[in-house]
């Protein structure tokens, strides 16, 4: 498991960077002396794409351990939930 997370390491750092990013330049955008709203609503669609990027790696990642879990492993995770 730990070398499956550090095959998907640098991709989920990657997508993290980058939604933090695009959340960064949306709080520019809102605090700049004159508002426009197609910018804005422009970057609130980056932002929700880097987010739904993120969470589709880290998913990907979730799938991959699951995949390698035997049925005893996967008995106690659901039973967890």
């Amino acid at each position: 498991m730990d070398a499956i997370f550090e095959q998907n390491r640098t991709a989920l750092l990657k997508r993290y960077e980058t939604l933090q990013q695009e959340e960064q330049r949306m709080e520019t955008l809102t605090h700049a002396s004159t508002l426009d709203e197609n910018a804005l609503f422009s970057q609130i669609d980056r932002v929700e794409q880097a987010r739904a990027d993120l969470e589709k790696a880290n998913t990907h990642l979730l799938f991959q351990i699951r995949s390698e879990m035997d049925s005893d492993q996967l008995a106690s995770l659901e039973e967890q939930h």
